[in-house]
């Protein structure tokens, strides 16, 4: 690829360049893959190694890839503790009696979590895997951002979509996507890993399982906020979160693998002022993107 599949800029060069992970912690690839980065946008991307990406979508390839597989029960113990923190950012009065939407859902966790206090939840995901329990759960369900434009639903309030933006192809067509199906004056949050986590630039070995198979892109948060102006979105506020302690940090630099939390007992006065750093100067893990139609 010689331009941006975001901004069709040119002049494409090099950030990273060596092994990648493949799936859970210890796949790594065994040859080098290179990661560019837009001199226009900022958006680093690694080309799909993948070459039907729809179908790869819809795979058991690509869950387990994920390290999740098709469970249910399993999709929510990995994700229920994320939600409540996501539904404090979006405002619980703001969605009262509104109509939202998740795109890429997965198995629903947060639109579980505010049914009661919507109008309409729908549930847009490729995995026809979770299909049948997300409709038994009262959620409407498509597979896709295109069906569902087609589909003549009406357009929702708040559209969310988390740790999605860095799996898909072009991510403005992405964005562009969501934008079509909010309101005028509709919100959107999204979230993705932050490219400028602190741990990138002090392990060799964090990168290499940093970067990784199923993301094809990595955002800073210039560059998220450029491919949503992109996109046609009127603003974009972009917030870090950083969601590890550090005792997992320490450890990853000692052991060079994912430890988990509180292994360390650390005063939680020592390990709520790092986190307040990290998230206060740009080197959390993770970014989260209020973004207004």
């Amino acid at each position: 690829m010689s331009r941006c599949l975001i901004c069709d800029s040119d002049g494409l060069v090099t950030f990273y360049e060596g092994s990648i992970r493949m799936g859970s912690f210890g796949k790594q690839s065994t040859e080098n893959h290179v990661i560019t980065e837009c001199p226009g946008c900022g958006a680093r991307h690694l080309p799909p190694i993948m070459e039907d990406l729809e179908n790869y979508y819809r795979s058991e390839e690509y869950r387990n890839d994920l390290d999740q597989g098709n469970e249910i029960d399993r999709y929510f113990e990995l994700t229920d503790d994320d939600q409540p923190f996501r539904l404090d950012l979006l405002g619980p009065n703001s969605i009262r009696g509104k109509r939202i939407a998740d795109v890429g859902c997965g198995a629903g966790p947060f639109l579980d979590l505010v049914k009661g206090l919507t109008a309409e939840t729908v549930a847009i995901e490729p995995n026809e895997a979770y299909h049948a329990s997300l409709k038994e759960r009262g959620h409407s369900v498509h597979g896709s951002l295109e069906e569902a434009g087609s589909s003549g639903m009406p357009p929702v309030d708040v559209a969310v979509s988390f740790s999605v933006i860095e799996h898909v192809d072009k991510p403005r067509d992405f964005l562009e996507g969501i934008r079509k199906l909010l309101k005028p004056g509709g919100r959107a949050l999204v979230s993705t890993p932050n490219a400028e986590d602190f741990m990138i630039g002090l392990s060799p070995d964090y990168q290499k399982f940093f970067y990784r198979k199923v993301h094809l892109w990595y955002f800073t948060a210039a560059a998220l906020e450029k491919t949503a102006e992109l996109a046609g979105f009127r603003s974009c506020k972009v917030m870090f979160k950083h969601r590890f302690d550090l005792s997992n940090a320490m450890l990853w630099l000692r052991d060079k693998r994912p430890t988990g939390l509180s292994k360390i007992d650390l005063p939680p006065q020592v390990d709520n002022g790092w986190k307040d750093h990290l998230e206060a100067s740009g080197g959390s893990d993770y970014l989260y993107a209020i973004l207004e139609a």
